[in-house]
């Protein structure tokens, strides 16, 4: 008996608790106010305005684009060549056997994004332990379209 009392005890304190947690925090309204003025700076008399940013604008590139740029040799004698042309990428990938392949890359993020022989690649900027090869140990920097079977690094 002392058992299913202390059980109950137990079930009622924990709803009792359960019902005291807050769920969401209320959200403030999404209407405008119109009856205050603009903001004006002092000693200026002109309304002080914030920028409007256009969602449908495309995104800044980022920073670590930049970086990607300029030659990368890889291993057996392979080379890959990133050179920005406009708003876009050129892409080259020199193979072992001195074969060179060109390919039209975007900035996507911190990534160059380009389709070789029908499937989606990446070019992202990678430190040599994240390139998944032993090659590249000793190297500062590295690019990696592929981990483990394809990567280029620099000092």
């Amino acid at each position: 008996m002392r058992r299913s009392i202390l059980t109950v005890l137990f079930a009622t304190v924990a709803g009792v608790l359960a019902a005291c947690q807050p769920t969401e925090a209320p959200k403030p309204p999404t209407t405008p106010i119109t009856n205050q003025s603009p903001a004006t700076p002092a000693g200026t008399g002109t309304p002080t305005t914030t920028p409007s940013v256009d969602p449908k604008a495309p995104a800044a590139p980022s920073a670590k684009l930049s970086t990607l740029e300029g030659t990368w040799p890889g291993s057996g004698g392979t080379e890959l060549k990133v050179t920005k042309a406009s708003e876009k990428y050129m892409v080259e990938i020199t193979g072992a056997d001195k074969r060179a392949e060109s390919f039209d890359g975007t900035a996507k993020g911190d990534v160059i994004e380009f389709t070789r022989k029908g499937k989606a690649e990446t070019i992202k900027a990678a430190t040599p332990d994240e390139t998944g090869m032993k090659w590249p140990q000793g190297e500062k920097a590295c690019v990696v379209i592929t981990k483990g079977s394809e990567s280029y690094c620099r000092k």
